[in-house]
């Protein structure tokens, strides 16, 4: 596993599992970004039932990540095959588009991003459950969806969420307007509706009052400024080569350096390339017309600024909060496979291609016998020598050009179309067959090429087995008396092999350094200000000796935002005994001066944060423009407790959980009755 899977999710995953198998509950990750409520971050899998069921053999570690990443692989192909064969009712066809589903180019190529992947594993099961109702009008339907549709949201990246929102509403839309002149039928839809919302709340209410919470927080939940940093990684023209060369999208050519090149891969497999080809032909109807509108509708909102409807769309609900145009080529691999499954049904039923079909494999092999000749005319027998040494020895980033890849990925295609014709030939399997070893076989060798530069890094699993066990059970404790200046992810933690960032959580120290999209306004404020660097001049608990003035140097001490009522000065306030633990801070302190005095806490304020002196509540400020504090009484001592909770969220989360389960029982219930 590699970037974002390593560095992101697993840290996330890893605190709230190590929490969990410490007896807490992981409302507050002290260890990234100056703290933050984690059970609120939509990517740290808190809600997630799929983690929930990891979590439960232990820690998350490497070996987890791989199986939740590895689970939703199988989740899109079952998912693929189910909704397929409701479609066009032939195994064998949905099988095959199943298969070119869960190894597409936005699967291996996009490995990377967990969150991605999670979203579009669940896409087919979300799109099967509303076919079913918009056939049968059953009830049920609706709530098999909203389990699908709460899946994806705990699991996938929240721009997944928002635009299965708006599927769904386009596809209700539909429903009440093809039906708007049979009453029974849009009762059934409203009542439908209904059920549907409800079931989502039950099963994501503890997801939504997290993020309820921390909305007035949230640095991301206004539209971002339409920018370069917006607007990153587009899917472009240039990234169509990926439809049918997809090795020659992660080449070291400059011309794909537009886009990150684990979001460049639209691949579907040949034999779904080639089976939107035969759709053209054999499948013509007002429903392939609306697929088409959505497949070009989709890629035209891949493409970002490239075109001007990216521009229109960011002025709609939703729009304009998540990076990365590039992920809604998604919905255009989703629907292309869908036609390409229109387009084999017929051949696989009668077994045999049609003389159109073999013109246009003709005309294919033509293509890609030309894009031979000409890529070796543009590159070298020693720089294809070299490439295939460095794709055997696992080499991370290819040094070749696009001509080398192009002729590789060429000679693969060739290769393997001679191979399966002769397998055909010597063992005379049926033409199915022999499409399904070409698949295999392509889509396999394809997954191998990418592999080391967009799924995993060369790091032996041993290697990560051994830093997992080794890491600390305990919370550091050792320098609570550092500034936090000190905690910069530089200090003396536990490092391992293929993974760099959010060392602090893995080694259970205080940090205010981070990766995380996921953090405070006011943070992200101080970062800019100037804030941030002051308060980290100070340690976790402190009490400042000066009120900071606007030509003030940075130095530790200062304190701002605050009534001038309290006397500001060194020495009255004493501080030992500093201790951080899972959703709380605590510090003996003792006031020798005849006022209250500031006692300072070095992390995010929320104001679900509360305090106590001895068991006796403390109201806690905002101050410093960033941080928290209390004051603590004239002549007073004792111990002072910082504690985060979140009651709410307790009780609905055991909501949501009965929920998961009674849906899970209704599903089997149904299933036997059916049977």
């Amino acid at each position: 596993m590699k970037w974002d899977n390593t560095n992101a999710y697993l840290p996330y995953r890893y605190f709230v599992s190590d929490a969990l198998w410490n007896g807490h509950l992981p409302f507050w990750n002290s260890f990234q970004h100056l703290g933050y409520p984690i059970y609120a971050d939509p990517q740290s899998g808190v809600w997630n039932p799929i983690t929930w069921i990891i979590m439960l053999f232990g820690k998350y570690t490497m070996g987890s990540l791989i199986t939740e990443l590895l689970s939703y692989f199988v989740i899109a192909g079952l998912g693929m095959f189910w909704f397929c064969n409701r479609l066009y009712k032939h195994q064998p066809t949905a099988f095959v588009i199943a298969l070119c589903f869960a190894l597409s180019g936005m699967m291996v190529g996009s490995a990377q991003l967990m969150v991605f992947v999670a979203g579009v594993a669940w896409l087919p099961w979300c799109s099967l459950t509303l076919l079913k109702f918009s056939q049968t009008f059953q009830v049920k339907y609706m709530v098999f969806s909203a389990l699908f549709f709460a899946m994806n949201t705990t699991s996938a990246s929240p721009a997944y969420t928002i635009i299965l929102v708006y599927i769904y509403l386009a596809v209700f839309g539909y429903l009440f307007w093809k039906n708007r002149k049979q009453v029974i039928l849009i009762k059934k839809l409203i009542v439908g509706g209904i059920v549907f919302c409800i079931s989502v709340v039950v099963l994501l209410l503890p997801y939504i009052n997290a993020f309820i919470e921390f909305s007035t927080y949230f640095n991301r939940l206004e539209k971002l400024s339409y920018s370069n940093f917006l607007l990153s990684n587009p899917f472009v023209f240039v990234d169509y080569l990926s439809f049918l060369f997809p090795y020659s999208v992660i080449s070291a050519s400059k011309i794909f350096d537009v886009t990150d090149l684990s979001l460049r891969n639209g691949y579907i497999g040949l034999i779904g390339t080639i089976g939107v080809v035969f759709s053209l032909i054999h499948t013509r109807n007002s429903k392939t017309i609306l697929i088409w509108i959505g497949i070009v509708l989709s890629l035209l909102l891949a493409a970002g600024d490239a075109t001007f409807i990216y521009k229109i769309a960011y002025h709609l609900p939703g729009f304009g909060v998540f990076r990365h145009p590039s992920f809604f080529r998604t919905y255009a691999l989703f629907l292309l496979l869908i036609l390409a499954g229109y387009g084999w049904l017929q051949t696989f039923k009668r077994g045999r291609f049609l003389q159109i079909e073999k013109y246009i494999l003709i005309g294919l092999g033509v293509v890609f016998c030309l894009a031979l000749g000409v890529s070796f005319m543009k590159t070298s027998v020693n720089e294809i020598i070299e490439n295939l040494t460095n794709v055997f020895n696992y080499v991370e980033f290819s040094t070749s050009l696009l001509s080398t890849h192009v002729f590789i990925n060429t000679l693969i295609v060739l290769f393997l179309t001679g191979f399966v014709l002769l397998l055909k030939k010597i063992f005379r399997f049926s033409l199915f067959t022999a499409i399904l070893i070409f698949s295999i076989l392509d889509l396999g060798i394809q997954t191998q090429l990418t592999f080391p530069t967009t799924i995993c890094h060369d790091v032996a699993f041993s290697t990560h087995k051994t830093y997992f066990e080794n890491l600390p059970n305990e919370i550091n404790q050792k320098d609570n008396h550092q500034p936090l200046k000190y905690f910069d992810e530089s200090q003396g933690l536990a490092h391992t092999k293929g993974i760099w960032k959010n060392m602090s959580t893995f080694n259970k120290t205080i940090s205010y350094e981070g990766y995380n999209p996921f953090k405070s306004k006011s943070l992200e404020a101080g970062q800019k200000n100037g804030a941030l660097e002051i308060n980290i001049q100070n340690p976790i608990f402190f009490t400042p000796t000066k009120k900071y003035e606007q030509n003030d140097s940075i130095q530790s001490g200062l304190i701002w935002n605050v009534s001038n009522s309290i006397e500001i000065s060194e020495g009255l306030l004493e501080i030992s005994s500093v201790k951080i633990g899972y959703n709380s801070f605590s510090t003996s302190v003792k006031n020798t001066s005849n006022q209250k005095q500031w006692l300072l806490l070095n992390q995010n304020y929320h104001h679900l944060w509360s305090a106590s002196l001895n068991g006796i509540d403390l109201p806690v400020y905002f101050v410093n423009d960033l941080i928290m504090g209390v004051q603590i009484p004239s002549n007073s001592k004792g111990e002072v407790v910082f504690t985060f909770s979140s009651p709410r969220t307790i009780y609905f989360a055991l909501v949501s959980i009965l929920g998961y389960f009674f849906i899970g029982f209704y599903f089997f219930f149904s299933k036997k009755q059916t049977n």
